[in-house]
Formats: C-alpha cells, structure tokens, sequence
C-alpha cells in the first residue's frame, strides 16, 4: 500500500511549523524586551520627579494665597499669615523627601550625606526656602525690620536662581561613572546625559521666574509699585513658576 502526500500538503505543514516556531521565539523575546523597559525605570528619577512636581504644588499654591491676600490690600487679615505657613509646609516635604539615602530617613547620616554635591546643593535650598518663611513670617506679623522687609527676599531668591545654574544632577553617582571610560561612552549615559540637559533647561527657567519674582518683589517692597499691582504682580510669578513645575521630567 503506498502512501502519497500532496506537494501542497507538505508545504502547508512547513509553514505551519514555521508559524509555531516563530510564536515560541516572539513569546521570550517579548518578554526580554519588558524585562529590559522596566530594567531602564529608575526609580530614583521617580522619586525626584515626585519631588520637584509636589514642590511645584507647594509653589503654586504660595503664589494663589499670596495673591488673595494682595487683592485684600490695603485691608491686613488673618489671610496674610496663610502664605508663610505654605512655605512652612514645603520645607517640611522637602526635608523629609529630598534624598532618600540620606538623614533624616535614610541610612546615610547627616555629616556623610553633605559630602555628596548634589545632598549638599539640596540642604542649601532647604535653607534658603526656610529662610523666605521666616521672614514672610515675620512680615506678616509686623515683626520684620524696613531693611529686611525691602531686600530679604529679593536677595534671597536671586541667590536661589543663581545657585540653580550649578546644581549638579546626578550627584556623587554621577561623577563615578563619568570617570570610568567604558561607562562614560554607554548608552546608558548617553541617555543620562540627554536627560541632564533636559534637567538644565528647566532649570534654566525655573530661574528665570525666579529672577523676576525678586524683581518685582524689590519694586513692591522697595516702594516703587503701589497699592495692589505692587502685592499681586510677584505672585503671579510664583504661580508661574509653580504651575511650570508640576509638569517637570527628567
């Protein structure tokens, strides 16, 4: 008894095959391609996306109360306190969140930490924005000497902005791979580097605002621009400002 097979049945059971060989080869292949995207996620980028879009909030909602209060002008309310106390509460967030690794939650003390530029450089904003508190504070209450009333915060937030422009991102981690030169010419910091520059734009602009939040603060308090115009126009920098934060990416 002979048994014949079709030309066309051969062909059949070749590409039926060859469909189930490339199904079994696309199912790991797919998968090593997840496991390398979420590989990629990093999530002390997570973490410092979370940092400056909640500082955004803090900002904004500053600049709102402070611009609520200035439209009461030339009436003072209980309302005058409420921007200080945001400030407050965005010192507290960033105290607790700026770097995880380090004091007060992380496992790396306070003295060790500060070794890190980048640790460093987040400290030193912490107390330029505790230091906008206090004297918003103390303004508030009418506690607050003419010198300091004219040009404390002014100066304080241009040395905010200034500082901003040498803010190393990427801190002591950064430095380590930079001077390792199978590290230095990776893919992988080739993409950090790109997302570096991305960091210094906003940042560039996070200064900008910042420059003409002193400005016009220096002509309110300074005397030069009166009445309401000269309470409200320095907080729509800082909503500017704020509203620009919330949508920060690394």
């Amino acid at each position: 008894m002979k048994i014949r097979i079709s030309q066309g049945s051969i062909v059949m059971r070749v590409r039926a095959a060859g469909v189930a060989v490339a199904a079994t080869a696309l199912v790991p292949a797919a998968a090593r391609a997840s496991d390398a995207a979420a590989a990629v996620v990093d999530p002390g980028v997570a973490w410092s996306i979370f940092n400056h879009r909640g500082a955004g909030w803090f900002i904004f909602v500053w600049g709102l109360t402070a611009l609520i209060d200035g439209l009461m002008w030339p009436r003072r309310t209980w309302w005058r306190f409420v921007p200080p106390l945001v400030l407050f509460g965005m010192v507290e967030f960033l105290f607790i969140r700026n770097d995880p690794e380090a004091w007060p939650t992380g496992s790396i003390g306070l003295w060790g930490s500060l070794k890190d530029p980048e640790v460093l450089q987040h400290r030193v904003f912490l107390l330029l924005l505790l230091a906008i508190a206090v004297v918003e504070l103390l303004r508030a209450a009418g506690r607050l000497p003419p010198v300091l009333q004219k040009f404390a915060v002014p100066a304080l937030a241009v040395a905010g902005g200034v500082y901003l422009f040498f803010h190393k991102h990427g801190g002591a981690g950064m430095e380590q791979m930079m001077a390792d030169p199978s590290a230095a010419s990776s893919p992988n910091m080739a993409a950090m580097m790109a997302s570096m520059d991305l960091v210094k734009h906003e940042h560039m602009w996070f200064s900008l605002a910042g420059f003409g939040l002193a400005a016009a603060k220096l002509l309110a308090d300074g005397g030069r621009l009166k009445g309401r115009l000269g309470a409200t126009l320095w907080c729509l920098f800082a909503i500017v400002l704020g509203a620009y934060m919330m949508g920060y990416t690394e």
